[in-house]
């Protein structure tokens, strides 16, 4: 176990990692893997969701070898990203869920034969994502742009409450068949920790008998014990017969939007900077991107991000691995503890050179083609200033060309004196904190950054959106308090992004797979927002994080009448209440330039003006 607030005097704590954090000692050694891909994909789209029907057909643009067959269109909800939408529109009964969501998804998969081949669940904007709790008891668990901390605290292991996305995680053990989970609570997540590719775990059918679920004993004060499929052992659990292989990774494609705005903007731009990424045309330049992870010594709320692993035997293995022969996860015969925000660190930086200047470390390595990794254990300090200063001194980037390609914080919950809008404006003049290039990912340590994708609706803390709005390609968030146990485990999150084992110039694994390695819990509160099968390349693109000229219909980076002519074709075209299904086809969101949901003269006037 190692705890740096325990055995670091002086420099000692920087050669105890040092020597334990970097020798990776795996359960598995096979380093095979295979790619997940568009043939992997089933989108959800909300029949009454004019936007949701949009997103779905933008992601198809993207990957046009999604078959129609790989969308279904779901009927009896609410549309939570339409003009007169409220944060209230993200919220749904636990029965709405069930008739309008899981069955139809359950019996949709098996009619058209894809339980083999579906592995990703893409939801869309405008599809409610937060479900209630059952028990009115505990309704102040999920309210509209809000959650109390409280009722989870004192009523942890009765709550069942969940996002979408997590509860449709595990779509086939969390409410069917005789000894399903049910609604109780949170399950473990059989694919954390892992970091092997998805798509080597054999496809199972749905099992509806035969699953034992046991407590896998958090042995920690305060922490209510999750519950694992398997017999108990240790802290951990053993026999399991549900693995990786029985679970969808579940991604919402939405992005921040003012209320009686559509969220299809902010997807586009995200899915383009996603693309890119993804592009080894284009990807992500290593020589000028860096990651931070801004590291809270004295944080009020503590040690935060000193986390359980379930699957994991001890505080020397650093991985699971899939290898043939091998379905579901391995026994845990203890209990793996870390502190997340040095293991990541040390795993990104490998054997790669570290130096540091007082309790900012920094360095690099060739897993990750040479991209700067910081650790800031700096007390009272956010790491925006002292990062620049360094990569201009020490890696030798101008400053206009840095951009930042993964960054985790404390956020409100630091010890740093954040407002709630750090994100948009706790840069220089404010401005955004950090310059961003594509792919570029977040995750933070506060409880209800992901309590509605309201741009302009009050929360307590900052919204994972505001990183999709300063040009952020994904991230992961919590939809009601989580606990401190279940947040994301960025040492499996960001080493499964960017690392490249194989060195083909690409990460090892998808967006999609590097986020549901590092979540704890499954039927709980995380989503994961962006592109799905985003997969981190390493390319040479200078040209910094994508950005739409307006009047651009046609994305050829220009602004001239060959766009006017593509807004005639598009002419008519609307996502507004009430639009026919003709002309939700027709809408195209870079030919809508006043962004009113509809395609008229005024986008036409509007774009000749930027000629």
């Amino acid at each position: 176990m190692r705890n740096r607030g325990e055995v670091r005097p002086g420099e000692t704590w920087l050669k105890c990692v040092c020597a334990l954090g970097l020798v990776f000692i795996l359960i598995f050694t096979s380093l095979a893997r295979a790619d997940l891909g568009p043939e992997n994909i089933l989108i959800l789209v909300n029949a009454d969701s004019p936007t949701s029907r949009c997103v779905a057909n933008l992601y198809r643009e993207y990957y046009p070898e999604i078959q129609e067959s790989q969308v279904l269109v779901l009927n009896g909800l609410a549309d939570c990203s339409g003009p007169s939408s409220t944060p209230a529109d993200e919220i749904i009964t636990r029965q709405t869920y069930h008739d309008c969501i899981a069955e139809p998804v359950r019996q949709y998969l098996s009619a058209y034969d894809l339980l083999d081949s579906v592995k990703v669940i893409v939801t869309t904007a405008g599809i409610p994502y937060r479900i209630e709790d059952s028990d009115a008891a505990y309704a102040g668990v999920v309210m509209p742009a809000a959650s109390n901390p409280l009722i989870i605290k004192d009523c942890e292991a009765l709550v069942d409450a969940a996002s979408v996305e997590s509860e449709l995680a595990c779509l086939w053990y969390a409410g069917y068949g005789p000894n399903s989970f049910g609604l109780q609570n949170r399950i473990v997540n059989p694919y954390h920790g892992c970091r092997s590719s998805f798509d080597l775990f054999e496809r199972q059918a749905p099992v509806q008998s035969g699953l034992v679920w046991s407590h896998a004993w958090s042995k920690s004060s305060g922490v209510a014990d999750p519950l694992m499929e398997g017999q108990p052992h240790g802290y951990g659990t053993k026999d399991r017969g549900w693995g990786p292989e029985h679970l969808y990774l579940v991604c919402r494609l939405d992005g921040p939007k003012k209320q009686g705005e559509s969220a299809i903007f902010a997807v586009r731009q995200m899915l383009e900077r996603s693309k890119r990424a993804s592009n080894p045309a284009y990807g992500v330049n290593p020589s000028r991107a860096f990651i931070v992870l801004d590291d809270a010594p004295n944080a009020a709320a503590g040690n935060i991000d000193f986390n359980r692993v379930f699957n994991l035997h001890d505080s020397a293995v650093n991985f699971w691995e899939y290898f043939d022969g091998q379905s579901g996860a391995p026994d845990a015969y203890g209990l793996r503890n870390s502190d997340d925000y040095v293991e990541a660190f040390f795993n990104l930086l490998e054997d790669g050179p570290m130096q540091n200047i007082g309790d900012l470390y920094f360095g690099t390595s060739d897993l990750i083609h040479g991209i700067a990794v910081f650790e800031d254990y700096r007390p009272h300090q956010c790491a925006a200033a002292s990062v620049r200063d360094v990569l201009g001194t020490h890696f030798s980037m101008p400053g206009e060309m840095q951009g930042l390609v993964a960054y985790s914080c404390f956020g409100r919950n630091g010890d740093e004196g954040r407002s709630k809008d750090y994100l948009l404006c706790g840069g220089d003049d404010d401005e955004p904190l950090y310059s961003l290039c594509n792919g570029a990912v977040f995750t933070s340590l506060e409880s209800f950054n992901a309590v509605t994708m309201f741009s302009d609706a009050s929360t307590s803390q900052a919204k994972i959106v505001d990183f999709i709005t300063i040009g952020g390609s994904g991230a992961i968030g919590h939809v009601f308090e989580p606990q401190s146990d279940a947040v994301i485990d960025n040492e499996f999150f960001l080493y499964n992004l960017f690392a490249d084992n194989d060195g083909d110039s690409r990460a090892d694994l998808t967006f999609a797979e590097a986020a549901f390695t590092g979540i704890p819990y499954l039927s709980w509160a995380e989503v994961v927002i962006g592109d799905p099968l985003m997969r981190i390349s390493y390319g040479n693109d200078h040209a910094g994080a994508w950005k739409h000229r307006r009047g651009d219909a046609d994305g050829d980076g220009r602004v001239n009448y060959r766009d006017l002519m593509l807004i005639r074709q598009r002419f008519g075209g609307s996502i507004l209440p009430g639009a026919d299904l003709d002309s939700i086809e027709k809408y195209d969101d870079q030919c809508d330039l006043d962004r009113d949901g509809r395609i008229n003269y005024r986008d036409m006037i509007l774009t000749k003006q930027q000629f």
